[in-house]
């Protein structure tokens, strides 16, 4: 991680999953928002039926992204790089569309979208 990217757990995961969560964020803010700096990142474990994980603009630059302890790791990557996709569009300023059905929002289909093409990145630059 670079001096600018501070990833904390605020909730325990495995260190197998922690270290795969910390190489998963590396690799999306490389390919998502190389050029910023001193973004805070905070993780947090949650255990919620039916939700893989969400982001929450905190302010000046921190973020909370809360992450489901029960999803494989196959998903875990897919779920830290769709949040990651939603940093970005924090960091660009845009206004989140709170209104729509979820599958409906412009930053869930930009999300949905760009996970697919950045999960396979992730695993084609670990082989």
């Amino acid at each position: 991680m670079e001096d600018s990217m501070i990833v904390e757990f605020e909730s325990k995961f495995s260190k197998k999953k922690e270290n795969l969560i910390c190489e998963a964020i590396a690799y999306g803010v490389s390919k998502l928002f190389p050029h910023e700096d001193d973004v805070y990142i905070n993780i947090q474990a949650i255990r919620k039926q039916g939700v893989c994980g969400d982001c929450m603009y905190e302010d000046d630059n921190e973020f909370t992204i809360r992450l489901n302890k029960s999803i494989f790791f196959s998903d875990l990557i897919t779920t830290v790089l769709h949040e990651l996709v939603h940093v970005k569009q924090y960091l660009e300023g845009k206004v989140m569309d709170t209104e729509s059905a979820y599958e409906d929002r412009w930053q869930e289909i930009e999300a949905h979208a760009l996970e697919k093409e950045l999960t396979e990145g992730f695993f084609n630059a670990r082989t």
